[in-house]
C-alpha cells in the first residue's frame, strides 16, 4: 500500500492510520485463510488416515 500526499490534520492522519491497519489485518486474514496449517486444519491426507483406523 502507498499513501502519497499531505496529511492536512490530526483527524486525517488517524483515519489513514486506521486504514493502514485494517489493510495489514485484513492481508494476515487472507493469509491464514489460504493456508489450512497455519490455522490447525489437518490436511486431507491426515483425514484419510484417520478414517481408516
Amino acid at each position: 500500500m502507498l499513501i502519497v500526499g499531505q496529511v492536512s490534520s490530526k483527524e486525517e492522519a488517524n483515519e489513514i492510520t486506521f486504514i493502514a491497519k485494517l489493510f495489514i489485518v485484513g492481508q494476515r486474514a487472507r493469509f491464514l485463510a489460504t493456508n489450512k496449517q497455519a490455522i490447525g486444519e489437518p490436511d486431507d491426507e491426515d483425514t484419510e488416515d484417520e478414517e481408516e483406523s
